[in-house]
């Protein structure tokens, strides 16, 4: 994750008063008191942490996955932590996944969307040549993982992590305004052709229930 480092201070600030740094054991998060003082609130395994990232944890509050994020890539330049090819590609589909999210809230904000017990939620929206869909940050993971991953493990096998985190990579760009990392111009494309497929199959033929954002 060459350049996760853009988004790295020496702590990293979460929601509220919590905040994480990289040590040589794993990610301490520390709880910020009255007095201004950092208190130890638990320690998570570099591992541990990108499983979390993965599994959804941090989809509710993806600045703050962002931000751990970046303190597995300062445990990575550290040297205290060496993150498998396929813990590499996790943690890149989850990048190109949140980046995706953030740069449509910041264009079309959000919008209610029915759950399936009923209830409503406010909800990410992406809108395109087909119209638009409510989009989340597990689903778009699934649709990267389904599409490049499983391209990647069609075409080149045994090497298939190290090329879709390549892809991945090559689907972010380091802002010159700072340095943060946002969609470049061909993962913003794909990005748009991805979902516009989707829309296009799901208003000719219908998806599988599993497919659905």
């Amino acid at each position: 994750m060459n350049d996760i480092h853009h988004f790295s201070p020496k702590i990293s600030t979460l929601s509220g008063h919590v905040y994480a740094e990289a040590t040589p054991d794993g990610i301490n998060f520390m709880t910020r008191n009255d007095e201004g003082i950092y208190q130890h609130s638990r320690l998570v395994g570099y591992s541990a942490s990108i499983r979390q990232l993965d599994s959804g944890q941090f989809d509710s509050k993806l600045s703050d996955g962002l931000r751990v994020l970046a303190e597995i890539y300062q445990g990575n330049v550290n040297g205290w932590f060496r993150q498998s090819e396929e813990q590499a590609v996790t943690c890149w589909r989850w990048m190109v996944a949140t980046l995706f999210i953030n740069e449509q809230l910041a264009q079309h904000g959000t919008i209610d969307a029915t759950k399936e017990d009923g209830t409503t939620e406010r909800a990410a929206v992406y809108r395109g040549q087909r119209g638009g869909i409510v989009i989340y940050p597990a689903t778009e993971r699934f649709a990267l993982a389904n599409n490049v991953e499983g391209l990647a493990f069609e075409k080149f096998g045994a090497d298939a992590h190290r090329k879709a985190a390549m892809i991945y990579q090559s689907m972010t760009v380091a802002d010159s305004n700072g340095g943060n990392l946002r969609l470049s111009p061909w993962g913003r494309d794909s990005m748009a052709l991805l979902h516009d497929g989707f829309m296009k199959a799901y208003i000719t033929e219908g998806l599988p229930d599993e497919t659905h954002h």
